[in-house]
């Protein structure tokens, strides 16, 4: 579950090197300030675990900007105690226990109790909170995950395997959609209430906008009653258009749906940029520049707007051509007015450098298939190209079987190294799968993915990741192409080898 959190649409997005630099141009939209900034806040976790036989236990927070795992501790008597910084008002938790991702979520100041048995997980698990409003919502998504999550699994599952027409899709969606609204707003006149519909509304939006049905249909409560009458005026069709402060500031799920819908489907009304060369004069491929638009154009709540073109710059340096990125990041940081976005961009353009190309690529140490330590230094004088995999990623694995055998046969008499690195798993699964996959190359783990030294140094937040090295030991692309690119990554690995 940990590989949904961290793994971005990388099947949606090409990630091809789209060179051409553009000029900012101006955009229409009614900029109007968020009242104030939200402040860095922090909650406490605690409780105890019996007949617990690990050192700590794991779980993410979803992070303004990128979603992050951190290790509460336990003791030897199964207790723990972790203060954790949140960034919005209200930030969801992922539990990382019983193989699975539990959602919850805290507020400021909030204090959550956290018990369970690891030897009977499902009928001693509780989760609360001393402060009755907040305990009855934690109360309220326990209550949707026990009944909705392995519905919601399987459906998103079936979605993709079966054949159904458009419209039964969409009645197995809406279903699940009113058996989860009316649990979450069955106190809708509490604010706490608000961020659970609101999380509803907005994850099953993001399910129709996967599957291509959010144009063609709208979600509706068909409970007649007093609470579903109220939940479909709350959110009536094209609620999804709605630029809401509220939901900024207390929804991963609407962040997520905004973040996607706009980048994908170009905007969230009807989207003007003035100038008529937008699109003309450009490449045609060239998704940064095209997001970073999209991203001017079409906000009215400047803090929100400043949200967006952050968090997709920072993906940019991840996905993109280095140099369209650092172009972008240097026009938007003299028009950004939200000052913490303003400081994590330049605290993470600082800090991005070290993958430019033509800088040394960072160094690194890390223990292969046989448990024997090899450094990126040992390698010098061969071009490198790092494959940054997982063993629960799919376009992973897909490369694997289907491409990267002709791409090392292609070069097997010349001077280019093929490095695996696996981040997502255990030594014994990965060496598991290295077997059963037949994953030729030099093979190696970097366990902890976020937390792992070597994936901070290579900015992975996303796999598959790919990265080209010269023979100089510096950088030649931090975003290489993906092996089934053909003709563009065999380019860029001949003109390193010359």
């Amino acid at each position: 579950m940990k590989n949904l959190l961290f793994v971005p649409l990388l099947l949606l997005t090409a990630i091809l090197n789209a060179q051409t630099k553009r000029k900012p141009v101006k955009t229409v939209a009614e900029n109007k300030p968020i009242a104030s900034s939200v402040l860095k806040a922090t909650a406490v976790i605690k409780g105890n675990v019996k007949n617990f036989t690990d050192k700590y236990w794991e779980m993410a927070i979803t992070g303004d900007l990128t979603n992050y795992s951190i290790t509460i501790p336990v003791d030897k008597d199964g207790n723990f105690n972790k203060t954790i910084s949140i960034d919005g008002e209200t930030e969801d938790l992922y539990l990382y226990l019983n193989n699975d991702a539990i959602t919850i979520c805290a507020q400021k100041n909030d204090t959550l109790i956290v018990n369970w048995d690891s030897k009977d997980f499902k009928n001693t698990f509780k989760v609360s909170s001393p402060k009755p409003r907040i305990n009855e919502r934690l109360q309220t998504m326990m209550a949707v995950y026990n009944l909705c999550r392995k519905e919601m699994m399987d459906l998103s599952e079936s979605l993709y395997s079966d054949k159904a027409t458009d419209s039964a899709k969409f009645e197995k969606i809406n279903k699940l959609y009113n058996k989860e609204m009316m649990v979450a707003g069955v106190n809708p006149d509490y604010p706490e209430s608000e961020k659970l519909i609101t999380d509803v509304y907005y994850k099953y939006v993001g399910l129709l906008n996967a599957h291509r049905l959010l144009l063609k249909y709208d979600l509706h409560v068909t409970d007649t009653n007093t609470i579903g009458k109220r939940l479909n005026l709350q959110f009536p069709p094209g609620a999804y258009h709605m630029e809401s402060e509220f939901a900024y500031k207390n929804s991963s799920e609407y962040k997520n749906f905004l973040f996607n819908y706009i980048r994908f489907n170009k905007g969230l009304n009807a989207t003007r940029i003035e100038g008529s060369d937008w699109g003309n004069k450009m490449a045609p491929f060239a998704p940064a520049w095209d997001e970073y638009y999209l991203g001017m154009a079409n906000f009215r709540l400047i803090e929100l707007r400043d949200w967006f073109v952050t968090k997709a710059i920072e993906m940019d340096f991840g996905s993109y051509a280095f140099e369209d990125a650092e172009s972008i990041y240097k026009d938007f940081i003299t028009k950004v007015k939200t000052p913490r976005y303003a400081d994590s961009l330049k605290q993470f353009y600082a800090a991005i450098q070290q993958l430019k190309p033509g800088n040394p690529a960072p160094e690194f140490s890390l223990k292969n298939d046989k448990g024997e330590m090899v450094s990126l230094k040992s390698l010098r004088g061969k071009v490198v190209y790092i494959d940054f995999w997982g063993v629960g990623c799919g376009p992973c694995i897909y490369e694997i079987k289907n491409t990267t055998a002709a791409l090392h046969e292609r070069y097997k008499d010349k001077n280019v190294v093929f490095l695996n690195i696996c981040v997502d798993s255990d030594e014994k699964t990965w060496k598991s799968n290295l077997t059963s996959l037949n994953v030729s190359g030099v093979n190696l783990i970097a366990e902890g993915w976020s937390r792992n030294p070597v994936c901070q140094k290579y900015n992975v937040t996303g796999i598959p990741h790919y990265v080209t090295i010269g023979t100089d030991g510096k950088i030649v692309n931090n975003n290489s192409a993906r092996p089934s690119f053909g003709d563009t990554l065999t380019d860029e690995l001949d003109k390193a080898l010359k």
